[in-house]
C-alpha cells in the first residue's frame, strides 16, 4: 500500500498544529498606548517620582507610591482604554536599578473603581523590568546651551557594577525653544484575567522651557526638578519555545512533503 501526502495535506495540518498552539495566545496585548500625566513628575539623581494630582482629578484617591494618568489613544489591546484614567509607580533607582533587570510588578494600572473608566474591571497591566542608560554623550552637558545640543549625565549615586560609569537614563536634547529630556524601558504587559503576556517597549519624554544646562546642575547636587510627562507604550507577542517548536515541525513536514513529491514524479 502506498501512502501519498499531498502538499495542501501537509498545509492543513500545519494550520491545525498552529491553531492547537494558540489557546495560551486567545488574548494576547498588543498595540500602542499613549498616556499623559495627571499630576507632574519630580526628577531626582536617583529616583523619578509620578505625582497624584488631587484638585479636581477624574480619578480615585492614587495608592501609595504612584501618580496618576489619562490614557490620550490607544490600538489595539488598548482601543478600548482610550480616555480612561490609571495609576504609575514611581521609580527608585535603589530598587529599580539601571540597565539590569529588575521585577516591579504593576507599574502602570488603570483605576478599577467604576464611573472612571470604560473598561470595568480593567483587564491590562503594565510590569515594569529594565531602564536603558541614555544613549548621548558627555561632550555637550556643560558647554554654554545652543539648539542641537545633547547630552547623557553621568552622576556619581548611579555607579552600580552594570552601570560602572553612572549614565543616566535620559537623554537631553536642547531645542530652539527650550529641551526636551527622554528614557527608555522594557516591561511585560499582562492580561489580568488570564495571566497571558507580552512584552513591551517604553519611551517617556517631557518638554522643558530652558536648556538642558539650566537644570543639570540642580539634579547633579541631589536637588529636584518638576515637569509634566508623556509616555508612549508598545506591546508585542512572543511566542513561547512551544510555538515555535510546533510551527517549525509543520515546516519540516511540508519540505519533506514537497521532496517526497518531487521524487515520485521523477520515478
Amino acid at each position: 500500500m502506498r501512502f501519498r501526502v499531498s502538499l495542501s495535506s501537509a498545509a492543513s495540518f500545519v494550520v491545525l498544529l498552529t491553531l492547537l498552539a494558540i489557546p495560551s495566545f486567545a488574548l494576547p496585548i498588543t498595540g500602542d498606548l499613549h498616556i499623559a500625566g495627571l499630576g507632574d513628575a519630580q526628577v531626582a539623581s536617583t529616583f523619578l517620582n509620578f505625582l497624584c494630582q488631587t484638585t479636581g482629578n477624574p480619578t480615585s484617591p492614587c495608592p501609595a507610591g504612584y501618580g496618576n494618568f489619562q490614557a490620550t489613544s490607544g490600538t489595539q489591546s488598548f482601543a478600548p482604554y482610550s480616555g480612561d484614567v490609571g495609576f504609575i509607580h514611581s521609580i527608585n533607582n535603589a530598587t529599580q536599578p539601571i540597565n539590569q533587570n529588575f521585577s516591579l510588578l504593576n507599574f502602570l494600572i488603570f483605576d478599577p473603581v467604576a464611573g472612571f473608566g470604560t473598561v470595568l474591571p480593567p483587564d491590562v497591566a503594565l510590569d515594569l523590568n529594565f531602564i536603558f542608560t541614555g544613549t548621548q554623550g558627555q561632550a555637550q552637558c556643560l558647554i554654554p546651551p545652543s539648539p542641537g545640543q545633547n547630552c547623557t549625565p553621568q552622576l556619581a549615586s548611579l555607579v552600580t557594577a552594570a552601570n560602572p560609569t553612572g549614565l543616566s537614563p535620559f537623554n537631553l536634547q536642547n531645542t530652539q525653544t527650550g529641551s526636551t529630556a527622554s528614557f527608555s524601558v522594557l516591561g511585560t504587559a499582562r492580561r489580568i484575567s488570564t495571566n497571558e503576556q507580552s512584552s513591551f517597549i517604553g519611551v517617556f519624554s517631557a518638554d522643558f522651557t530652558v536648556p538642558y544646562q539650566s537644570y543639570l546642575p540642580t539634579i547633579a547636587s541631589g536637588g529636584v526638578v518638576t515637569s509634566p510627562y508623556s509616555a508612549t507604550f508598545t506591546a508585542n507577542i512572543v511566542p513561547e519555545p512551544g510555538t515555535m517548536t510546533i510551527m517549525a515541525g509543520g515546516l519540516l513536514l511540508i519540505i519533506g512533503s514537497i521532496s517526497l513529491r518531487r521524487r515520485r514524479q521523477r520515478a
